[in-house]
């Protein structure tokens, strides 16, 4: 199945390298990894086990940098404790959009820039929906992306670095997420980035996006905000910087089971981003 697929390493992220803190992919590795997940999952919703399978292939890619160094000896046991924080339900399953969307570390956005958003879709003449051409989209301005690029500085060996994500590349990745068949699922890009630990919250900044004109919602529409805009209580913890911090590295220093073998041999991916 797609699971055992053999995968040729993709070539070595290029320059200037991202400094970004620990947990927190690169926009190379987002590249690398949000693939491999669609393939494993095309529908998106994934079981905890083949999360983990992927995650370890990704680490198995010799040379690749696909993910960061310090992931590379978590044990399996460990890349699961990390991947069931997203699993809403304790069933075993997990949303991987959601999950990878956490570890591109971008900002919560207000409900002014949601509305940014749609309303330069509509000024195009295109509704908000889970269809919009990946041409459109991809022309849109994001309060994730419209900084302007990082500044590139050298390191003490002369190697280019960037504090934080290069911003394009950044852009392009989040929308990679929700791309399918060439359409990009806007819809579920804004409800995900919009989601809040708060019930009130949350559905306050999905009214701007799901309902008719005076803010009302069917009984399936606002379950479908429930579903795409809520965090649970772990969940939300989870998506806590230092919380998924203490999740995941701290229990690396915990002695596990003999029984259990790293994600990736030790030597592998000396230096890469992330």
């Amino acid at each position: 199945n797609s699971l055992t697929y053999t995968l040729y390493p993709p070539p070595p992220p290029p320059d200037p390298r991202e400094v970004l803190e620990p947990l927190r992919l690169s926009t190379y590795q987002l590249a690398v990894l949000i693939p491999m997940m669609r393939s494993a999952a095309p529908s998106s919703i994934i079981s905890v086990e083949d999360a983990v399978s992927t995650l370890q292939r990704a680490a198995a890619l010799a040379g690749s940098r696909a993910l960061p160094h310090a992931w590379l000896s978590l044990l399996p046991s460990q890349l699961g404790s990390f991947v069931s924080l997203f699993d809403r339900q304790g069933c075993g399953m997990v949303d991987w959009r959601r999950m990878v969307l956490a570890l591109c570390d971008i900002p919560r956005p207000t409900q002014p820039q949601v509305s940014a958003v749609v309303k330069e879709l509509q000024d195009v003449g295109e509704p908000l929906s889970n269809s919009v051409g990946l041409g459109v989209a991809s022309s849109l301005h994001y309060w994730f992306s419209s900084n302007g690029e990082p500044p590139v500085r050298e390191d003490a060996s002369g190697v280019p670095y960037v504090e934080g994500h290069r911003e394009k590349a950044l852009h392009d990745a989040v929308l990679s997420i929700f791309t399918r068949g060439g359409s990009v699922e806007l819809l579920d890009l804004l409800l995900y980035c919009s989601a809040s630990p708060a019930v009130a919250d949350a559905v306050a900044q999905a009214q701007g996006l799901v309902g008719d004109a005076d803010r009302g919602m069917t009984c399936g529409e606002l379950g479908r905000v429930f579903l795409l805009a809520t965090l649970p209580v772990s969940e939300a913890s989870g998506l806590d910087r230092a919380a998924m911090v203490r999740r995941v590295f701290l229990d690396a220093l915990t002695p596990q089971p003999s029984s259990d073998s790293p994600a990736g041999e030790e030597g592998e991916g000396e230096g890469e981003e992330g």
